[in-house]
């Protein structure tokens, strides 16, 4: 063994982060965040959203996606059909888009679509153009497209859900088994229950009171962070999306002191939830 490899082995420890990077936090442990959906008893569950989805008849769960991002991208969980010989079938992809922090400036499940339709390159065939329809007893938007010689084919459906777009991407040859799993996609439920979520309600004219973060050094990331606000005006919950853990226990610890004012729906005091950025913000491109 080198000296070299002999000190690499025994000054670094295997298996180890040196430096911890930008991970997501939140000022509590109980109030849901879209990261943490379950699976269980053969549905995938995600308390944030209200959303239980049944998982499709010999579908299993893929690992764990990356943490969001700081565009305010997730991957909230994989699904995929398995035969025998471990050939891979089809695969699902539950991804959500945070729309206070889109650097495409999408408003909404129609603009995504949209923008990724545009963005599929000429050497694929497109299936059928977005199209809105009706899942579960609620709006959807739909395209689909294949790749000729692999014969693989995208069925992309997009809904707006609390400021987000959920995004399931169905991915396969065999275009039955993908027909039986957008089928499925009927038992899917939202509880529709959700606080009102508002873009820039943070602004001076909505702040009673506010301190801002201390941070003791400077870095140069996005920090994208959800605020809950009660019908009170007082930080309920606060998440950060992505944020180094000193800048996590700043933001929080100043963000909690925050005073709003009450946000009204026909004259009624309701709970808002809205997005805001420290650090250095990116840049969104300008929708065409």
């Amino acid at each position: 063994m080198s000296l070299l490899l002999t000190l690499l082995l025994t000054v670094v420890p295997q298996n180890v982060i040196l430096v911890k990077g930008a991970t997501p936090s939140a000022s509590d442990s109980s109030t849901p965040v879209p990261e943490q959906g379950t699976i269980a008893a053969g549905r995938y569950r995600n308390a944030y959203f209200h959303l239980s989805y049944p998982l499709p008849a010999g579908w299993t769960e893929q690992p764990a996606g990356p943490p969001p991002s700081d565009t305010g991208a997730y991957v909230l969980t994989q699904f995929a059909m398995i035969d025998a010989d471990q050939r891979l079938r089809a695969h699902l992809l539950v991804t959500a888009q945070d729309l206070f922090f889109s650097l495409t400036g999408a408003a909404g499940a129609k603009e995504l679509i949209d923008s990724a339709r545009r963005g599929v390159a000429t050497h694929y065939e497109i299936e059928s153009e977005p199209s809105e329809v009706a899942i579960a007893g609620r709006t959807f938007h739909r395209f689909g497209y294949r790749g000729r010689r692999a014969g693989l084919h995208w069925r992309v459906l997009a809904t707006d859900a609390r400021c987000h777009a959920l995004t399931f991407v169905f991915t396969g040859t065999d275009e039955a088994v993908l027909d039986a799993a957008e089928r499925g996609m009927n038992a899917i439920t939202f509880d529709r229950t959700a606080p009102a979520c508002v873009q820039d309600y943070a602004r001076a004219d909505n702040l009673v009171a506010k301190t801002d973060p201390f941070f003791g050094s400077h870095r140069y990331n996005t920090i994208p962070v959800r605020v809950l606000v009660n019908a009170k005006g007082r930080v309920q919950h606060v998440h950060l999306l992505s944020a180094f853990p000193e800048q996590s226990q700043a933001i929080i610890a100043a963000v909690k002191t925050w005073r709003f004012k009450p946000y009204r729906v026909d004259g009624k005091a309701v709970p808002v939830e809205t997005g805001l950025v420290f650090g250095t913000p990116q840049v969104v491109s300008q929708r065409p």
